[in-house]
């Protein structure tokens, strides 16, 4: 087998710390066959560690700076003002794995993966995962896919419910969906899980394919609600029991494919991020506001409060929203800002830019910038930089294991549309960071009782299949996951990569079987997030997991 298939398999917030606990309670016996004959090791997500941006850099090969994702909105500059829009494919700079297959001649299934919304009719055979709107929306190719699979009895969902039901409030919603020991949780999840490995089964056996891509969510979800349970519950515990089950039963998902696919497939496990626990909520524009970079406006009867006033009491702010952004006026866009921004901005100096990024309010680079470029820029940022690392919780601990500027991070290619600082929690320290609170009295909190996890930078990778060395372990960047693959398949790699072959993993008769390939420049396909697009339910799903 010279030029193999490749079935990527997405474990979504797997870390090993979990998945070698379960090997040694016996629940994993065929990951733990995997590992023994193949590789593997730790896969470094990006700074941040945040699904969109991590899941982005897997499906182009580049690092934040490149593709332009840093959060789960993303700030475009459109004739000097800053526009914050939810991330999704449409937002990605840079090619993606769909346009270079296309364009190679290759065909992809792609089933749930993060940032794969929207879709184009070039993709291949596809359904796209979180930041989804939802079923609704235009989310897989080709036109029928879904009716096939619902003739196949296969009830296909973009993710569990995440408590988006009723009329009570989160917390509440939440509360009810974990009671009763999760049982409610887990017989979503279990079903949802048991559909898709249902639609990768059928497809393998119906469509054509190079690369087959699916992403499982359930370690990411349990991990983030019930965390705390995997370490601290007793045997008797009926969670951690469940927890025991499901982890089994994506044991036995992965055993079932990879023995389908073994003879003609290799397979590439991979997780965007890693995992752990999470002391509380950590509110970056409270901070701002409350060392004086960040003022909001309140009870003075300003022009902006009073246009946000009339629209809120005719319901028409979120029509009028649209209606604006796409007028391609420089005032109407002028208006976004009047209308529905409380930000003092001639007395704000930095704001919140992304989820774990702050954003100095540059003059001639930000909307309505009032801080001069060169020195007066660069002495505020170390300012704020040093605050920030100079943070500490109640107990006088500091929280931050470290505060990058852009240029640390991505080097001089770092795009105007950067937060200029980045904050990254010491492992022992983390805080949950919502970006969109603002009206706190503190800065950092216990946080909600079911939020016990989050993202850590330390994802899996493992290699497995002829080709593959044995038993070896490597470490690995998460933008090496897409140069690695098509150096597999003998396909060239593109010139505008910075990830890099994983060539650690193979035998070395595999790699002199490889064909030199030059680099190849590969269009970026054009797609566009379609009018009419529920972004409100992206936005609830997102705080279903506490996200955002």
């Amino acid at each position: 087998m010279s030029v193999p298939k490749i079935f990527l398999l997405g474990i979504d917030g797997a870390t090993w710390k979990v998945v070698d606990r379960m090997i040694a309670l016996g629940l994993m016996p065929n990951t733990e066959r995997l590992i023994r004959e193949g590789t593997r090791g730790i896969l470094n997500s990006t700074i941040p560690y945040l699904t969109p941006v991590a899941w982005s850099s897997m499906l182009t090969g580049v690092r934040p700076s490149k593709h332009g994702i840093f959060g789960y909105n993303v700030m475009e500059n459109r004739e000097g003002m800053i526009i914050g829009l939810l991330a999704n494919r449409s937002k990605i700079k840079t090619p993606t794995v769909y346009d270079m297959y296309h364009q190679l001649g290759k065909k992809i299934i792609s089933l749930n993966m993060p940032m794969s919304y929207p879709p184009s009719p070039d993709d291949g055979v596809v359904i796209t995962g979180l930041m989804t709107p939802s079923r609704e929306s235009t989310y897989f190719y080709p036109d029928d896919l879904i009716d096939e699979l619902t003739a196949q009895g296969i009830d296909y969902r973009i993710d569990i419910t995440v408590a988006r039901e009723g009329e009570a409030g989160l917390d509440e919603r939440i509360r009810l969906y974990l009671a009763d020991g999760a049982r409610r949780f887990f017989e979503d999840l279990r079903h949802v899980t048991e559909e898709r490995e249902k639609a990768v089964h059928y497809l393998l056996g119906s469509k054509e394919w190079d690369l087959f891509q699916i992403n499982f969510v359930s370690m990411d979800r349990i991990q983030h609600y019930l965390w705390d349970h995997i370490w601290k519950d007793g045997p008797d515990s009926v969670v951690l029991e469940r927890i025991k089950e499901h982890f089994a039963y994506l044991d036995e998902v992965t055993g079932k494919i990879y023995d389908k696919v073994k003879n003609e497939a290799l397979l590439l496990m991979c997780s965007d991020h890693g995992f752990g626990d999470c002391k509380g909520n950590f509110y970056p524009a409270v901070w701002l506001k409350q060392n004086g970079y960040y003022t909001e406006m309140h009870s003075e009867l300003t022009p902006g409060l009073i246009i946000k006033r009339i629209l809120k009491s005719l319901r028409l702010s979120k029509l009028l929203l649209r209606f604006l952004e796409r007028s391609g006026k420089t005032v109407a866009k002028k208006l976004i800002y009047i209308g529905t921004s409380n930000v003092s901005w001639k007395k704000t100096r930095a704001y919140v830019y992304s989820t774990a990024g702050v954003r100095i309010n540059v003059k001639g680079r930000d909307q309505f910038g009032i801080v001069q470029p060169g020195e007066e820029f660069e002495t505020l940022r170390e300012e704020i930089r040093q605050k920030l690392l100079a943070i500490t919780d109640e107990n006088g601990q500091k929280i931050m294991k470290a505060v990058y500027t852009a240029e640390e991070l991505y080097g001089s290619t770092c795009p105007d549309e950067s937060p200029d600082l980045f904050f990254e929690f010491k492992d022992d320290q983390f805080y949950t960071t919502y970006y969109a609170v603002t009206k706190s009295s503190v800065f950092l909190d216990k946080g909600y009782a079911w939020r016990q996890g989050d993202h850590r930078q330390d994802g899996v990778v493992l290699l497995a299949g002829n080709g593959i060395a044995r038993g070896k372990r490597i470490t690995a960047d998460i933008e090496d996951i897409l140069p690695t693959i098509l150096f597999i398949q003998d396909l060239p790699l593109s010139e505008n990569f910075d990830g890099k072959i994983m060539k650690d993993a193979f035998t070395d008769e595999f790699i002199q079987k490889r064909k030199p390939q030059d680099k190849q420049f590969f269009e970026r396909g054009e797609v566009e997030t379609p009018d009419g697009d529920k972004g409100d339910e992206v936005i609830d799903r997102l705080k279903g997991l506490g996200y955002i």
